[in-house]
């Protein structure tokens, strides 16, 4: 069974329990088969950029059908481009990495921290924050995905995206309004982020004792800081079997 072929890839209460290691090593075999072509393809321009257009093609149907995975590329292919044929769309890149986000991706929130750094501290800096960190078990290793996936599921209703509806759009659109798109979607943030700890907080006990920050929120926010700078997405060079 390949890759694509792996049901639990479509199912966010299977993938949700892979770790980001297992997650990550799912994401770096598509974009090595996407990226991998033959000496002879590559140096013929008109013949390489279609094997590349039509793998990605192949990634985004499965994406559009529930393929966690592939979301997690489509994020990534969205932000980074591909050669001078594949332009970078910020905002597919936005609502792919929230789709996925919201399918149990742990990768995805990473792969947009920029946009989502403001609505995790947002949290942090929450009177509530100590009792969320309590009641959710959240620690240094998983606050951030944890935080970043519950706001994705609020936006992933406030935009009204759906994979499927994805499936009919064109896979190749210049963004010529990026910093319009990225005014509205930090506007939807902001709300989401609003309902998110509006819904965090309604969820701890009534009986549930006042729990003072201790410095944790500020370490997270610290530990997020020293972070920013930090790609998990660098090229890495891994020897895998074409999928």
């Amino acid at each position: 069974m390949n890759l694509f072929e792996n049901p639990k890839y479509y199912n966010r209460e299977d993938f949700d329990k892979l770790s980001y290691d297992d997650q990550k090593e799912l994401f770096l075999r598509i974009r090595s088969w996407v990226a991998t072509v033959d000496m002879q393809t590559r140096y013929i321009k008109d013949k390489y950029k279609n094997t590349i257009i039509k793998r990605i093609e192949q990634i985004c149907a499965y994406a559009c059908s529930g393929h966690v995975p592939s979301q997690d590329y489509m994020g990534y292919i969205y932000k980074r481009g591909f050669s001078d044929f594949f332009p970078i769309n910020y905002k597919r890149s936005v609502e792919w990495n929230i789709i996925a986000a919201s399918s149990g991706s742990k990768l995805a929130p990473q792969k947009m921290k920029t946009f989502m750094n403001p609505a995790v501290d947002m949290i942090l800096l929450s009177p509530k924050w100590g009792q969320i960190i309590k009641y959710n078990d959240l620690n240094l290793a998983n606050y951030f995905w944890f935080l970043s996936q519950y706001i994705c599921e609020i936006l992933y209703k406030e935009l009204n995206l759906n994979p499927v509806e994805m499936s009919k759009k064109e896979l190749i659109e210049e963004d010529i309004n990026e910093n319009r798109t990225r005014v509205f979607l930090d506007r939807f943030r902001n709300k989401s982020v609003e309902q998110a700890l509006e819904i965090l907080v309604q969820q701890l006990p009534e009986d549930m004792p006042e729990i003072k920050n201790n410095g944790v929120g500020e370490s997270m926010l610290k530990e997020e800081e020293n972070a920013k700078s930090n790609n998990d997405f660098d090229d890495i060079n891994i020897d895998i079997e074409d999928i």
